[in-house]
């Protein structure tokens, strides 16, 4: 008899990697002192107190990004994977679990930290740039991705063309929640151990503080 396997979904920014990568990407082009800024327009998608399109967009507007900046900061973005979450993955595909990245950055920025993550063909959906020669001019709205409710989009979609016994998604954001609260997962943990965000936190049914209290939430 088949034995349908779990999918755990996770976040990739602020949850599988210790940073916001489109925020690191601009910070290295910019420099630190307009990181406060970038930040700011992070927590408002993240939180919602603005739209996720809405913050993707306004933190894009802030400079032109060239080929050359997204492929460092991939290259360099792999130096920050969250301490303890390579094991977990590889511990949750050892149970049998399948396991998906669902991420509101971009293929081009987290291509080389997902596969050091573990994550093959097919098991990772992030938004797409849209391309100038080498200037990026805007990123693929046809993804639904790129703003709220695209999350609970894609879950859905891989709920319908897969067989699973539940559904699970981990994350930092409130784009992350809505997977729970939009019907796609069937159970959520919100995860607050690079960033809290207290719109998650609140209302989370549960709450993980740091990688450890995730893996007993996932492992028992």
């Amino acid at each position: 008899m088949f034995n349908a396997p779990r999918l755990v979904c996770f976040d990739v920014d602020s949850t599988l990697l210790a940073v916001e990568s489109l925020d690191f990407v601009l910070t290295r082009k910019l420099g630190p002192a307009a990181a406060g800024q970038i930040e700011a327009l992070t927590s408002g998608g993240m939180n919602g107190t603005m739209s996720f399109r809405q913050s993707l967009m306004a933190r894009l507007d802030m400079t032109s990004l060239k080929r050359s900046d997204i492929a460092t900061a991939a290259v360099e973005l792999r130096r920050h994977l969250t301490p303890g979450m390579t094991d977990l993955l590889n511990d949750l595909r050892a149970r049998g679990d399948q396991v998906r990245a669902v991420s509101g950055g971009f293929e081009d920025v987290l291509r080389l930290a997902l596969r050091d993550l573990g994550f093959g063909v097919g098991e990772a959906f992030a938004n797409r740039f849209l391309w100038d020669g080498e200037t990026v001019a805007g990123i693929d709205t046809g993804s639904p991705l790129s703003d709220n409710g695209g999350k609970p989009k894609l879950l859905s979609d891989l709920r319908t063309n897969g067989q699973y016994s539940a559904i699970w998604m981990v994350g930092d954001g409130v784009t992350d929640l809505e997977t729970l609260t939009h019907g796609a997962a069937d159970h959520f943990i919100g995860f607050g151990g690079i960033a809290r965000r207290e719109a998650v936190a609140d209302k989370a049914p549960d709450f993980a503080e740091d990688v450890d209290a995730l893996r007993q939430f996932l492992l028992g």
